[in-house]
């Protein structure tokens, strides 16, 4: 069976960050919890997976350009197991 891949905000040219928040300048939410739907920066900045459901049948998801590896991800230093 294919695997579906997932569109994520390394991809997409309405994510942006403002603050310690990554938002969608189209008004989306991207977190369903209370609050203002922003994810906090720590995740992009871990090098976490980015693929919020919201994302994944967005019709002005823009896609500029292929995903980013896991290992290109994130600027904090992995801590060891």
């Amino acid at each position: 069976m294919k695997e579906i891949k997932k569109r994520t905000l390394y991809e997409c040219a309405h994510a942006r960050v403002k603050g310690e928040s990554i938002y969608c300048c189209k008004g989306y939410q991207l977190h369903p919890r209370p609050g203002d739907g922003h994810v906090d920066i720590s995740r992009l900045a871990k090098g976490q997976r980015l693929a919020f459901k919201p994302c994944q049948d967005c019709l002005d998801f823009d896609c500029m350009g292929p995903p980013v590896s896991p290992e290109d991800r994130g600027w904090l230093k992995k801590e060891a197991k």
